[in-house]
């Protein structure tokens, strides 16, 4: 099980904490099905994947057990997406240069490029984000409407670019950053906005 917890760190400042990094405590058990209001024990760290396009570095991930309910839960700093290994931002730029009808595929991955120097990127990167956003464009829309119930949705009838394009500026002007939005939406989904397909196949707990 996995917890998304908003902060203000960069990807660089949290790689020279390490394991020193102010993570969170949690005061009882996340598992919707548990609840327990014991603190969960400290469960040791795992290590993965954080690539900004100026930075690249494998982070700790800090662990916690319950033994009432037996699960383990990873809290992911927000710049991080689960199953990605690119920032939540990298990503968020490629998608608003993508759907900008003045840009091409081309077109943005050059521009991405100039931002940062290391990014090593292939259209196929590009590709592949778009495909994934656009396969997840309605189960965004359901959860834009529960954070904000006042929301006013693009109309389906729009061309998927423009409707696309609509989201990705509600995402930004509807929250204070790209971050908090990407918190609040796993928050209140159970999984992040760039979840893969199959994610939706598997029973979940609660």
């Amino acid at each position: 099980m996995q917890q998304i917890f908003y902060t203000t760190a960069s990807p660089e400042e949290y790689y020279c904490q390490g394991k020193k990094f102010p993570f969170p405590a949690p005061t009882c058990c996340p598992n919707p099905a548990c609840r327990a209001k014991v603190p969960p024990q400290k469960h040791d760290f795992y290590y993965r994947n954080v690539v900004t396009g100026n930075f690249s570095g494998r982070v700790p991930i800090r662990r916690y057990y319950c033994k009432y309910c037996g699960k383990t839960v990873s809290y992911l700093p927000s710049f991080c997406l689960p199953h990605f290994q690119y920032t939540v931002d990298l990503i968020y730029m490629a998608l608003e240069y993508l759907f900008d009808a003045a840009h091409s595929l081309h077109t943005s991955l050059q521009m991405l490029k100039a931002c940062f120097k290391q990014l090593y990127w292939e259209p196929g990167h590009l590709q592949f984000y778009a495909r994934r956003f656009w396969a997840n464009l309605e189960r965004i829309k359901i959860g834009l409407r529960q954070l904000m119930p006042r929301i006013q949705l693009p109309e389906q009838k729009l061309d998927k670019r423009e409707g696309a394009q609509k989201v990705l500026r509600i995402m930004a002007t509807g929250f204070p950053q790209i971050q908090t939005f990407s918190t609040r939406y796993f928050d209140q989904c159970r999984y992040s906005f760039m979840a893969p397909a199959n994610y939706f196949s598997i029973p979940r707990a609660g």
